[in-house]
């Protein structure tokens, strides 16, 4: 009886530790994604890279994984863009983050 309970503790304790590096790890791979489109932005406007970056790579926003949170970061960077006269549409921009994000996954491996 004691060796089963055991395994059940030695299970449980290795599910919540592969939970948590699945966890980490898309937390690290949202920042590296947001890090390369604060870059990029920062690079098509003249916005100050430093508080760029800080504001994407907040934690609320890397460590959130929410729809509300993407739709709120894109729209923050779709805004900005349309301020420097940049025009993309929410797909394009879709597809701005999708391949950085597919970036971030690459250096991640």
């Amino acid at each position: 009886m004691g060796s089963l309970l055991e395994t059940f503790a030695a299970k449980g304790r290795t599910s919540e530790a592969s939970f948590t590096n699945r966890d980490e790890a898309r937390f690290w791979l949202r920042a590296r994604r947001n890090k390369k489109l604060a870059q990029w932005t920062c690079d098509l406007t003249d916005e100050d890279n430093q508080n760029y970056l800080r504001l994407l790579l907040d934690a609320d926003f890397a460590s959130v994984e929410t729809a509300a949170t993407e739709s709120f970061l894109m729209m923050k960077i779709r805004n900005d863009l349309m301020g420097f006269g940049i025009f993309l549409s929410p797909a394009q921009l879709a597809q701005v983050c999708a391949d950085f994000e597919q970036e971030a996954m690459l250096e991640q491996q």
